[in-house]
């Protein structure tokens, strides 16, 4: 008995990464052509960046501690980790017989071959999470040196997503610098000029 595993988060790594319900369809597939009984599918749309905020993949663990399950398929293996404390639970338990077999799209693992080659796979996975972190924060002091908003753009602008940069927001941002205007220049109340901007 196997527990099918996906999971894909919004955040800028994982945006390449096949779809939840491709992750699925390939495991099916996969379970099928390997005589596999799946008895439940499990999928977390958060980073698995840190450990313990995934609540499927927590209760997957707690099943395998159990004894209720024989194995994981999933699509690959960076979909169910990329922390090293996640990593050791489940490296553990292979190593350990207590997770028999780990299947993805490319190999299986055994609790014999757990060593070396899970080892180097899944620290490249979180690698890629380090090196991400580090790219985004000399990004972000890139832009904060040259005097250029590093995050979501404030109210009534917008980020121009293919220039990379802050523009105004035509719909609001010429309203909001009349109220101002009104504020500040004619020293209107912001009672009127609510009313003001209602008439």
């Amino acid at each position: 008995t196997f527990i099918l595993y996906a999971r894909k988060s919004n955040e800028s790594e994982e945006r390449q990464v096949q779809s939840i319900e491709d992750q699925i369809k390939f495991c099916k597939i996969k379970a099928k052509q390997l005589w596999i009984d799946i008895i439940a599918t499990f999928t977390d749309e958060k980073s698995a960046k840190a450990p313990y905020v995934r609540t499927w993949f927590n209760e997957m663990m707690a099943m395998i501690q159990e004894g209720k399950i024989w194995g994981i398929i999933a699509w690959k293996l960076d979909r169910l980790t990329r922390n090293p404390i996640d990593t050791g639970s489940i490296q553990y338990s292979l190593q350990k017989w207590v997770i028999e077999r780990i299947i993805t799209n490319d190999r299986e693992y055994f609790p014999w071959d757990s060593g070396l080659l899970f080892s180097v796979e899944t620290w490249m996975a979180n690698q890629f999470i380090l090196d991400l972190s580090k790219n985004t924060q000399r990004g972000m002091r890139w832009k904060a040196e040259r005097w250029w908003l590093w995050c979501s753009a404030p109210h009534w602008y917008l980020n121009d997503k293919l220039n990379k940069t802050v523009i105004i927001d035509p719909d609001r941002f010429l309203l909001v610098r009349k109220m101002w205007d009104l504020l500040l220049k004619e020293k209107y109340s912001v009672s009127k000029i609510l009313q003001y901007l209602s008439n």
